[in-house]
């Protein structure tokens, strides 16, 4: 049993196949600089320099505040800063490589 159908679909291509017919579909044609992916690579940077330079400073913090909320929020921040880092690093990586 099949569906009727009203005609439209064969005057229309879908946004699948539109996609998918797109030379570079995952970077919508432009060729240029991960910029975004660059700012996060140094801010990502800057955090974990930052938290590196106050590590001598959990231990006053933590009798000041603490241990948990220091430590879930050193671990919160080194997770950000982190991520952020290999974000930027894997998008300029791939730039300069050649792979996107």
């Amino acid at each position: 049993m099949t569906t009727p159908t009203t005609g439209a679909e064969s005057r229309t291509p879908s946004r699948h196949s539109a996609d998918s017919q797109a030379p570079d579909a995952d970077n919508d044609g432009r060729g240029g600089f991960p910029v975004l992916q660059a700012a996060l690579f140094v801010v990502g940077c800057a955090l974990l320099v930052l938290a590196a330079a106050n590590l001598t400073h959990l231990t006053e913090w933590a009798d000041r505040w603490g241990q948990i909320p220091v430590f879930l929020g050193f671990f919160l921040l080194m997770s950000i800063a982190g991520r952020w880092f290999w974000t930027g690093t894997d998008a300029i990586l791939a730039k300069v490589i050649g792979n996107q």
